[in-house]
């Protein structure tokens, strides 16, 4: 009887417990058959055994049985568990839960009074205030921003001064740009050494003064940094009384060299004289930069042309400059501050449709404009807002659209809770990061990445992991959405869409002779319905999407989302039309040889396309010096000589410029193709270097400029 009594107790114990428990003297003698004893022992081995698998299973008796049947009885018990975690997962929870943030209890003052603000204030009259703050924001960030772009900077002291406007990257009246553009011997870029030219910068140069396409500089390919080269606010020769800076070799951008030397702010922008006297230099030597910006570019040989900064206004002039300077800042700042109140006190409607108009203009007519305005020309002004307005009505379209699916699930706040909400955190989470999203351009635009292609990730330092950063960071909150999606039940509503877009997309990436490309607009766009809960994680993800997409379409237009390979290429060489390449040099006869690809490597449709571009073009630092016939090969001594501007620059150069430990000035020599006639080119090859007088030759690395 104790040996069963503890068998009933303890029938889910291992057999180790169960000898441990029972006293010994209740341990029948097993020498001797009982039949008692064996069904008392019968009983304890099978309590035991199903003690080990599942004593509430029948199916595990029949296993120990032998029974085969129960195999199938165990996977379809598993089957069904599945079946029912993804029920659960594509169904949702039995009570779906998508609730508003809770009231902060802490702040639970300043949460109530959006609400007796609503309550205590009649319908007519909160009309009517908000319809007058919109006049008196709309008055003040107008008559701020208005002087700015319609009025040119005028000196007090001298009206007839004139001031140009100028892009962060922009060389109007000074450099037409790479290669040949300034046709040969840059005749096409002199500019008057007695004359200075003043210009007014934008705010931000600092970052938008960057190349990102390919720019040749000797026998340097830059990109993906400010171009500026020589230059620097210490002045080693002094050439004018004014003069504040080194020279800065003549097709640097001139904004991005005021803010190397630090004459230009990049908060603020402002205006700033420069002079060509300078003229040629023999060498460009690298200098520190201000704000922040990178060191300027060196360039160790000599280049026809050159700008130097000077006081802006003399040092006995009294005058100054009036709208230098860029109130894009002060535009922001005014838009958050009077925003406020509205995300504060406001319904869902007028908060959304409130901020997403104020951000768009402020991208299109402060922070990041579509085009640079010059305020000398009386259609300036008018052709930013003509460009605004051709945007702006597709792009509240599409903000009904999201609104109507997402945001306004998001911001409006329900009338039938049972608990109080938090209107305070439309204030901390959304709007922050709405903003946070509008300026794209001073935040996550100057992160490593330029665009999710392999090539450009490959030249940008950093780029691998900053991109996988984002991802990691977009995939986390996909992940946290996806949960609160599941949690109000609409889970397959929205695998079903999102499974359409990504079909969309692979589609799309299928059309031959294009490249998928998803600007930073339609990847908001395409995430902005996942965020349509109520709570404070949809607030993050809705202002800082809902913000990106405003910056995309207000700077950018509706980029096509399938782009072709020439038009990913920017500026940079495109490749269908490859020039020649230089091989030796003859030092006894001056002689330079090159060697172009032959006719029986080409297609006849491609044979006619060389045969169109007859001529050859030399680059020397990065001038045009040499337009020739189809040929294999020209006299560089005898160009040297005959050239007045090379001659003396030459001769210049190997008198005070940089030199080798041999004494050789180092050239450097580009070839390409050109129509005869006509100011149209080919690609370049890279450059080659000569040293000059040796004659010593370092040909070209394998690539086109």
């Amino acid at each position: 009887m104790a040996i069963q009594t503890r068998l009933n107790d303890h029938h889910h114990q291992s057999d180790s417990t169960y000898s441990d428990n029972i006293p010994l003297e209740t341990i029948p003698d097993t020498t001797k058959p009982d039949s008692d004893q064996f069904n008392h022992s019968s009983n304890m081995a099978d309590s035991a055994l199903l003690g080990e698998v599942d004593s509430n299973s029948d199916y595990e008796i029949d296993d120990l049985l032998g029974d085969d049947s129960v195999i199938n009885r165990y996977y379809n018990g598993k089957f069904d568990r599945l079946k029912r975690i993804l029920s659960l997962i594509w169904n949702g929870p039995d009570q779906p839960r998508d609730d508003p943030p809770a009231k902060i209890e802490w702040l639970s003052r300043f949460e109530d009074v959006p609400t007796r603000f609503r309550r205590s204030i009649p319908h007519g009259f909160k009309v009517t205030g908000l319809f007058l703050y919109y006049i008196f924001w709309f008055a003040l960030c107008y008559s701020i921003i208005q002087p700015y772009l319609s009025y040119p900077p005028i000196l007090t002291s001298d009206p007839d001064v004139s001031v140009i406007s100028l892009s962060c990257s922009s060389q109007y009246g000074f450099w037409r740009g790479k290669n040949a553009n300034c046709g040969l011997d840059a005749e096409d870029c002199q500019l008057d050494p007695n004359k200075d030219i003043i210009f007014r910068c934008p705010a931000l140069c600092d970052r938008n003064s960057w190349t990102y396409s390919l720019l040749p500089v000797g026998d340097q390919r830059i990109k993906y940094r400010g171009y500026f080269i020589g230059g620097g606010d210490k002045v080693t020769q002094r050439l004018h009384k004014d003069q504040l800076t080194d020279p800065y070799r003549a097709d640097s951008y001139p904004c991005g060299a005021g803010v190397h030397s630090g004459l230009i702010s990049p908060f603020y922008g402002g205006c700033a004289r420069v002079s060509f006297s300078s003229g040629s230099q023999n060498q460009f030597s690298s200098t520190k930069g201000h704000y922040g910006v990178s060191d300027s570019i060196e360039f160790l040989s000599f280049f026809k042309s050159s700008y130097f900064f000077k006081s802006l206004t003399g040092q006995h002039d009294d005058g100054h400059f009036t709208h230098c300077y860029d109130p894009r800042l002060t535009i922001l700042f005014i838009n958050i501050l009077l925003g406020f109140p509205i995300v504060y006190l406001a319904t869902g409607t007028v908060i959304f449709w409130t901020v997403n108009i104020v951000g768009f203009w402020t991208i299109t007519l402060a922070t990041d404009p579509p085009i640079v305005v010059d305020a000398a020309d009386p259609e300036g002004f008018a052709s930013l807002i003509s460009l605004g307005l051709e945007r702006f009505l597709p792009t509240c379209c599409i903000l009904y659209v999201l609104w109507h699916t997402s945001t306004k699930r998001t911001l409006t706040i329900p009338n039938d809770l049972e608990y109080e909400t938090s209107p305070l955190s439309r204030v901390f989470y959304f709007y922050p990061l709405f903003w946070l999203g509008i300026l794209n351009n001073v935040t996550f635009d100057r992160l490593p990445v330029d665009r999710l292609t392999l090539s450009d990730l490959k030249e940008q330092s950093g780029a691998l992991i900053a991109v996988s950063s984002i991802i990691l960071v977009i995939g986390t909150c996909a992940v946290i959405q996806a949960y609160k999606i599941w949690l109000s039940g609409r889970f397959k509503k929205y695998l079903i869409t999102y499974s359409s877009f990504v079909l969309g997309l692979v589609l799309v990436a299928q059309l031959p002779g294009l490249s998928l490309r998803i600007h930073h607009y339609i990847l908001a766009m395409l995430l902005v319905p996942g965020c349509a809960t109520r709570g404070r994680t949809a607030l993050l993800f809705q202002g800082i999407l809902l913000g990106l997409f405003l910056s995309g379409v207000a700077r950018w237009g509706f980029a096509s989302i399938a782009e072709t390979i020439t038009s990913l290429k920017r500026n940079d060489p495109v490749g269908k039309l490859l020039p020649p390449d230089f091989v030796s040099y003859n030092i006894t006869s001056g002689e330079i040889f090159w060697q172009g690809i032959t006719d029986d490597l080409l297609s006849p449709i491609d044979r006619v396309l060389y045969e169109k571009y007859s001529s050859i073009s030399i680059l020397i630092n990065d001038i045009e010096r040499f337009v020739g016939n189809q040929s294999e090969s020209m006299n560089l001594r005898e160009l040297f000589q005959t050239s007045a501007d090379l001659s003396q620059e030459i001769t210049q150069s190997l008198k005070d410029g940089f030199k080798d430990a041999a004494g050789n000035i180092l050239i450097y020599l580009r070839i390409g193709r050109k129509i005869p006639g006509a100011q149209v080119y080919s690609d370049f090859s890279n450059a080659a270097i000569l040293k000059w007088p040796s004659g010593d030759l370092d040909l070209a690395v394998p690539g086109l400029t």
